[in-house]
């Protein structure tokens, strides 16, 4: 794909025009607004509100007018500065995810001081507890019931209980590999990275589970055992938000 010399806007344009196809008729097909897309063939990307999400409706349109998706996001990332840069920095520079707290710095002298402190807590706790022992009565009733021994399966190994999380969210690689972020309800940054083809991440919270793809059409989600299938076309850029029991919030 000859890209020199050429914007993203006037490609685009050009190539909808070859094939016959009108600003609603690519808007009919890709689910993106009529103005968003002719702001894109103008080379305005700040309607789209962000260049992650800008990124995300050019490939869309790419993809649907048969031109290589990967050339334009290139060309794109070259006409704005992004070249390069991880998603999870744009994503960042675009309040999408919260940007990671730096810790205090903590002196010499109060790490030494808590040290010490802890260390004197540790003497002190045997001490207080072999007091408490000498004072037990002998009237106490000397009988004490015996604890439940932990329930077996039948070749011998122990069943562990462990609590399930209310809002549980699998993602699989189903078409390619799309990057993916998760926050849990507190608003911490849970997983950030890329999920192939193939793969499957778990995530589980007590509340709330906020879940950004960079690909949605290259990943389906099961959330809370249902099978949800893909959320977006493939290049999209999707916000999503899951609660116990309840349907994604966009």
């Amino acid at each position: 794909m000859y890209l020199e010399n050429q914007t993203i806007g006037s490609v685009l344009c050009a190539a909808r025009k070859a094939a016959g196809y009108s600003i609603d008729d690519v808007s009919l097909q890709t689910r993106i607004r009529a103005g968003l897309i002719r702001d894109i063939e103008g080379n305005n990307f700040e309607t789209s509100g962000a260049n992650a999400y800008a990124r995300g409706h050019i490939r869309t349109i790419g993809k649907f007018l048969n031109l290589d998706t990967d050339a334009l996001v290139e060309l794109f990332a070259v006409s704005t500065g992004d070249f390069d840069r991880p998603m999870i920095d744009l994503l960042t520079d675009n309040n999408v995810v919260a940007p990671k707290r730096e810790l205090p710095k903590i002196s010499y002298k109060v790490m030494a001081s808590a040290a010490a402190a802890i260390v004197a807590l540790l003497i002190a706790v045997p001490t207080v507890g072999g007091m408490i022992s000498s004072n037990k009565t002998a009237s106490q009733n000397p009988s004490v019931p015996a604890q439940a021994a932990p329930s077996t399966t039948s070749n011998g190994a122990t069943v562990v209980a462990t609590k399930t999380s209310d809002v549980s969210v699998v993602v699989t690689g189903t078409n390619g590999k799309s990057w993916i972020g998760i926050q849990d309800s507190s608003g911490a940054q849970v997983f950030s990275g890329t999920i192939h083809q193939g793969e499957s991440k778990s995530f589980g919270d007590a509340t709330q589970l906020q879940v950004t793809l960079g690909n949605a059409g290259a990943v389906s989600l099961n959330v809370n055992g249902r099978d949800i299938g893909t959320t977006g076309a493939a290049g999209e850029v999707v916000h999503l938000s899951f609660e116990p029991d309840a349907a994604a919030k966009g």
